[in-house]
């Protein structure tokens, strides 16, 4: 596991955590996550900011629970002008969380 992708720590204290149902965890986490860029997407779209926050935090806290740091920065960053009832800026942002999640999903799809 890179620990630039994956915080093997972090990652390793979910597997214990979850135990046998990792793999449907890991499962959930990659069905749901581009619901979640799409959510973003849309939002910035549309301007609205309250879907870019709530997107932009539901996705931190997943990406952060199962180690994915960078992603869970990237969505932290994006939550922040979110909150701030903008989305000035999110779309380089956007297209730093979609090239990360997919490092995300090559790494965590090797670990089904």
């Amino acid at each position: 596991m890179t620990n630039s992708v994956l915080d093997s720590t972090v990652f390793g204290e979910m597997r214990e955590l979850m135990g046998d149902a990792l793999g449907e965890f890991i499962t959930t986490y990659l069905d749901n996550t581009p619901l979640l860029i799409n959510k973003i997407e849309s939002g910035l779209t549309a301007k609205d900011a309250k879907t870019v926050y709530h997107s932009a935090h539901q996705l931190k806290g997943g990406s952060g629970s199962i180690g994915a740091n960078r992603l869970a920065a990237i969505s932290l960053e994006i939550e922040k002008i979110g909150r701030a009832e903008s989305v000035e800026g999110v779309a380089p942002l956007l297209s730093q969380l979609k090239a990360e999640y997919t490092r995300v999903e090559t790494e965590l799809k090797l670990l089904l």
